[in-house]
């Protein structure tokens, strides 16, 4: 079986408090009848849990960053659009010398 370690309340922001007390009431109302403790302790890890994840979804969207393109010389076959030979030719005059 899965076992979960609780979140703390504390890595929670004050807007995410705010968000997971409204969770847990929207959960309990959900439920159709007064939770018992138990029930309540699973209904406030539900609400932290889903909290929780709707930050690493929006921290995850910020953390892509375009990446620099390479130089072509170094780019891999894959990352190339066009090749242009004769501008090539021109930046490398070695290679007309062995032909």
């Amino acid at each position: 079986m899965k076992s979960s370690k609780e979140i703390s309340i504390d890595q929670f922001t004050d807007g995410e408090k705010e968000l997971i007390a409204a969770k847990v009431k929207a959960l309990t109302l959900k439920k159709g009848h007064i939770p018992s403790q138990k029930e309540e302790k699973e209904i406030l890890k539900e609400a932290k849990r889903l909290v929780m994840k709707e930050r690493v979804i929006k921290e995850s969207s910020k953390a892509v960053v375009a990446r620099k393109p390479r130089k072509p010389a170094a780019a891999k076959e894959s990352e190339v659009k066009e090749f242009n030979w004769s501008a090539s030719l021109r930046n490398n005059p070695r290679a007309l010398k062995g032909s």
